[in-house]
């Protein structure tokens, strides 16, 4: 099954990957694909310093869960 993942998914799984957002996105590849628009990513860095602010990560903890968190999601053209 085919998902559209807005800002506010990706913020809950940024912030904690262990809830129930972070656990559907993390653990469930085998059952669903994950698609959000490019602009996501600008989105993202936009509000960067309040996420990390809410947190607490430093810019490196932030930057490896961004990574990871990117990694589960294609880009669409929508």
């Amino acid at each position: 099954m085919k998902l559209v993942v807005d800002t506010n998914i990706l913020f809950s799984a940024l912030l904690n990957s262990e809830g129930k957002i972070g656990h559907l996105l993390f653990n469930s590849l085998h059952v669903f694909e994950f698609y959000s628009v490019n602009f996501l990513k600008e989105e993202i860095k936009e509000h960067q310093r309040k996420i990390m602010l809410i947190s607490g990560f430093t810019e490196e903890e932030f930057n490896e869960r961004k990574a990871l968190t990117y990694k589960q999601i294609k880009e669409s053209t929508l």
